[in-house]
């Protein structure tokens, strides 16, 4: 039997991928309409047009329009030049782009532009989806504006430096898809020798009302000025200036306006507030009584307290003010406790004349001591003459000290016996720091002679007057002898009273002790404790002893 062979060749099914390869977005070599394939490109282009006017709507050509792209111009720079008709189109921008349009000529405002290239239409990807910017209109700058710049006091601000923005300085007056634009022309210019600012390459008041719109978005100018100092004495004569002047209104005056500078001031406020010390390291400076009832009574109260008044050695006393003063007018007068001694002090203004230091010579301090401030000063804006009285407290907050007797002393009468005390003579015991004595105990002293015991209430003796057992009737300096009497570091008794029988008692050298005890104070009730200068309460066990000299 013949065998007969049979070849089978495998059937090879190739597929093609269509091609687009000019990017029309449909198969090459398709003729039939009813079998196109459709085919997403791989790098979809758009094209970026729109059309340059002036704000008259007359064509602008030869403006110049760039295109940027992220942070460059992409493959090429997109850049052309609007033709006769003002209009401009530029191809092959990447579609899906964001792009920043800059249209500028000669003689007008430049105008910048957002907008984006389509790159789909629905959920089709396309070529050739177009960004119409609109029709953009540019406001001429060759018109200049003036102002006269006086100070408060009426002088020629001469040489001040300003700053005037203009906008908007150029619209989109079509736009059929979602730019957004923006334009403004800012230059700036000294004042002459009359105040007259000249601001020169600016849209004419005319045309920026013309092309803006109304109430926050109409057209005008930003008008900024520098603080100036007219003599150049080192204190300013006028503090800046920033206004929003609207276009129809500087149309209106005439192209021109008077602008009256503010005063220098420190206090935020208007020119109301006057001339104030507005900062200050010793609060008391500024204490306001204010009446039961007000709001802000407590929060007054706390400034005149020792702790909130507290100074560190070497540390100076600042004075900041709401206006300048006026050169060499500050006096500043530091004295003892009582008023009674002058103490030494360094004053010294910064260059503006709006904040001075305070600086006592440290050797004369002691911490925990009170010392008064009275300052007298002339304002340089208006001659507005002030006066403040406060106090401070000798010490480091972060170190409080302990209570102790400094002295203790009596006054020998002029009729009785030298060197002994008798009944009606005063003795005067100091602390060591000035303390608050308690709301609702008294202190008491008691005098040790021997095995002779006697016990005096003593009282407060701060200020002169304040006791008729110290017996000064005032204080050489004028301090403020009714507001700040809170703490003392002077307390005094009269020796025989209240008892009513004492013998006298001859003071030799170191016989006679002066004690204070704080036992008697309830531990349990806040109330009952005596407060030192640092803000701490003298604890209930506290006893001092010193021994009485003679004053």
């Amino acid at each position: 039997m013949k065998k007969h062979w049979a070849v089978v060749l495998p059937l090879l099914v190739i597929g093609c991928t269509p091609e687009d390869s000019d990017g029309d977005g449909i198969a090459d070599g398709v003729r039939e309409p009813d079998s196109v394939s459709v085919v997403a490109p791989a790098n979809p282009k758009g094209t970026v047009s729109g059309q340059v006017l002036n704000t008259r709507m007359e064509p602008l050509s030869e403006a110049s329009v760039v295109l940027t792209i992220g942070s460059a111009t992409a493959e090429k720079p997109f850049s052309t030049q609007t033709d006769a008709s003002g209009n401009f189109m530029l191809t092959g921008v990447p579609a899906g782009s964001d792009i920043l349009v800059t249209l500028s000529k000669a003689g007008y405002a430049t105008l910048r532009a957002t907008a984006t290239v389509p790159s789909t239409a629905g959920n089709i990807p396309i070529n050739n989806g177009n960004a119409n910017i609109g029709a953009v209109a540019l406001a001429e700058t060759k018109s200049s504006v003036s102002f006269s710049l006086v100070t408060p006091s009426g002088q020629p601000a001469s040489g001040a430096l300003a700053y005037l923005e203009a906008s908007p300085a150029g619209t989109i007056s079509f736009n059929g898809g979602t730019a957004a634009a923006v334009s403004s022309v800012v230059v700036s210019a000294r004042a002459d020798a009359l105040g007259v600012v000249t601001f020169g390459n600016v849209p004419a008041p005319a045309e920026l009302a013309r092309i803006g719109g109304v109430g926050e978005a109409s057209g005008g100018y930003h008008l900024w000025v520098d603080p100036v100092d007219v003599n150049e004495d080192g204190i300013v004569d006028s503090a800046g200036h920033d206004e929003k002047i609207s276009a129809s209104e500087l149309l209106t005056y005439g192209g021109s306006r008077l602008i009256r500078m503010s005063a220098p001031r420190n206090d935020g406020g208007g020119e109301a507030s006057g001339f104030q010390l507005v900062a200050t390291n010793v609060p008391s400076l500024n204490y306001v009584k204010l009446a039961d009832g007000d709001p802000l009574k407590a929060q007054m109260e706390l400034q005149k307290k020792p702790v909130r008044n507290l100074v560190r050695p070497g540390q100076p006393v600042y004075l900041g003010f709401s206006q300048p003063v006026m050169k060499d007018s500050l006096l500043a007068i530091l004295t003892d406790e009582f008023g009674r001694d002058s103490l030494n002090l360094t004053v010294t203004p910064n260059a503006t004349g709006d904040v001075y230091t305070l600086t006592p010579l440290s050797s004369q301090l002691r911490e925990g001591l009170e010392y008064n401030l009275i300052l007298r000063a002339t304002s340089a804006y208006d001659g507005t003459v002030r006066t403040w009285k406060g106090y401070f407290v000798s010490g480091d907050p972060k170190t409080p000290r302990s209570l102790q007797i400094a002295t203790v002393g009596y006054k020998d009468g002029s009729a009785g016996t030298e060197g002994t005390l008798e009944p009606g003579e005063c003795v005067i015991l100091t602390f060591s720091q000035a303390v608050i004595p308690s709301a609702i105990l008294q202190l008491d002293a008691t005098i040790t002679s021997g095995d002779t015991s006697n016990s005096f209430r003593l009282v407060k003796a701060d200020q002169p007057s304040s006791s008729a057992c110290v017996g000064e009737t005032a204080s050489k300096y004028p301090i403020d002898v009714t507001n700040f009497n809170e703490a003392t570091s002077r307390f005094a008794f009269t020796y025989g009273s209240p008892a009513s029988t004492v013998p006298p008692i001859v003071v030799g050298a170191g016989n006679v002790k002066v004690k204070t005890d704080f036992a008697k104070f309830q531990s349990v009730d806040p109330s009952a404790y005596f407060e030192t200068a640092w803000g701490g309460p003298v604890p209930w066990t506290t006893s001092l002893e010193s021994t009485l000299t003679r004053l």
